[in-house]
């Protein structure tokens, strides 16, 4: 009879399981892209170590892809972000555990006034199972008081097995276990697509990093060649003034130049070479600046070996704009969001219908293992809670309402702004590739015009002042078309954020 009874029990638990699980297998999470959710759980890592380490020294060369896995594994408040997500991993895993169990004893030894001391002890054992319907098989185990330590289950045993089940309710209430698992996966999910864009933060702010460092060096090796070129403008002026090393022993030297050259040429110099240690401290500022976003130790010299480069892409806006609205993690959170917000509101307005529960089981089971035998306790029934109307559950199903309401409304404007991001990228993009055209033809027309006035002064044709002139316009020319290169590339950086584009892939070695 028991074992029928026990199969019974498991055929309704089952044919509810089989029920139930086709509505979990409904519960997905928002519609971005599956090429997105592929994207955002490849770069996941397969093992976190969040240990505490000391920052190391950075190593003698660095690649720009070299940098960003160094990041990832050494910078401090991406930690966090990699602890939220094995967190939110775990709670989803702890949401799934549909079987509990707990084992309690309790011994003790007491004296009533007049009698002797006696001890006792009893031990309870408890498990149950759930269904994602809200439906539980329990099953418990009690020893009873014992006043010897003999046979444990001699005397008084208590052995229960029941199945209960809400009828009406239904799937999906905060106290189901199918909305536990929901709400663990829309978290999960939710903290998958912050870990990508905290990625994505990471990566950009490395990669900003490394070609300001790399835009510094350059604008050092620019005030490099021009500090060189001035120096060697005021050893020309000085000799001419000077005579010294153009004239011959006892020979009479002319001046060919005014003293006011040879200040003007010694003043050029020495504001080179300002302009020199200025970049110079610069670079070093730059490079320590990638070394600490890194998680290392700041003060090394590390050579970059990624160059700067200069690819011009062309865009369609159209295209670009849908696929960043298919890969928007934005638009998915909000998502997410709103599958939170109907569960408020459908839990909200479950909460004016009645509980209709049933129960079955039977308690005292058989024979007890000491041998005492008592009787079968079968039970079977429906407990019914009927709720009264209450303001606070109205004024909770106005509160879901209204929150859903103005998450709509977000949803409207992050689609706005994921359309204004990717054209306002793009503008950028454009706009600084044709300042490049114009920056590559004013470096060629100040060269040419440099020596054209050096060419003039050498002649005596003009003053050294045209020749500070040109040279000024040429280091500011070769200065503004570097910033440009770079800052394209930043753009090209952004686009391909903007579209969510894993951005670590496909960057230069």
């Amino acid at each position: 009879m028991i074992m029928r009874f026990i199969t019974a029990l498991l055929m309704l638990a089952c044919g509810t399981q089989s029920v139930m699980a086709a509505t979990a297998s409904a519960i997905n999470v928002p519609k971005l892209s599956p090429v997105m959710w592929e994207r955002v759980r490849s770069v996941q890592p397969k093992t976190t170590n969040l240990n505490p380490t000391a920052s190391p020294q950075a190593p003698a060369k660095l690649s720009l892809k070299e940098c960003l896995d160094l990041a990832f594994n050494h910078n401090a408040s991406f930690r966090q972000s990699q602890q939220q997500l094995i967190n939110a991993h775990r709670t989803l895993w702890v949401a799934t555990q549909r079987l509990y169990y707990t084992v309690t004893g309790n011994v003790q030894r007491e004296k009533a006034p007049g009698a002797e001391a006696e001890s006792s002890a009893s031990s309870d054992f408890e498990t149950r199972w759930e269904g994602l319907g809200g439906g539980s098989i329990r099953a418990s185990a009690g020893s009873g008081t014992q006043e010897t330590f003999g046979d444990i289950f001699s005397q008084q045993p208590a052995l229960g097995l029941a199945y209960d089940q809400p009828l009406l309710r239904g799937a999906g209430l905060a106290s189901s276990t199918t909305e536990r698992i929901r709400s663990a996966k829309v978290t999960l999910a939710a903290q998958e697509l912050s870990f990508y864009d905290r990625r994505q933060q990471l990566s950009q702010q490395i990669i900003e990093d490394y070609f300001a460092v790399l835009l510094a060096r350059g604008e050092v090796d620019i005030a490099q060649r021009s500090t060189e070129r001035a120096k060697q403008l005021y050893d020309i002026n000085f000799a001419k003034f000077t005579g010294e090393g153009l004239k011959k022993p006892e020979e009479t030297w002319v001046s060919q130049v005014a003293e006011i050259d040879v200040d003007q040429a010694r003043l050029s110099w020495e504001r080179s070479k300002q302009q020199l240690i200025s970049r110079q401290q610069a670079y070093r500022d730059a490079l320590d600046s990638l070394l600490l976003d890194m998680g290392f130790i700041p003060g090394a010299t590390p050579e970059l070996t990624t160059a700067i480069v200069y690819s011009p892409i062309d865009y369609d806006e159209t295209a670009l704009i849908q696929t960043a609205l298919a890969n928007s993690t934005e638009l998915g959170r909000l998502a997410l969001s709103r599958q939170d917000a109907e569960a408020d509101r459908r839990i909200a307005r479950s909460q004016n219908l009645p509980d209709v529960f049933a129960s079955i089981g039977a308690n005292d089971l058989g024979e007890s293992v000491g041998g005492t035998r008592v009787g079968d306790g079968w039970f079977g029934g429906v407990r019914l809670e009927m709720p009264l109307g209450e303001r606070s559950r109205r004024e909770d199903i106005g509160r879901a309402e209204r929150a859903l309401n103005v998450l709509d409304q977000q949803i409207v404007a992050a689609y706005d702004q994921v359309t204004q991001e990717v054209r306002r990228q793009i503008r950028a993009a454009e706009s600084s590739r044709a300042r490049i055209d114009i920056g590559e033809q004013s470096v060629t027309l100040a060269r040419k015009n440099r020596e054209a006035a050096k060419g003039m002064y050498d002649e005596g044709l003009s003053d050294y002042l045209r020749v500070l002139d040109a040279e000024d316009r040429l280091v500011e020319a070769e200065s503004s078309l570097l910033q440009e290169k770079v800052q394209y590339f930043l753009t090209t950086v952004s686009v391909r954020k903007a579209l969510g584009e894993d951005i670590t892939q496909d960057l230069p070695n």
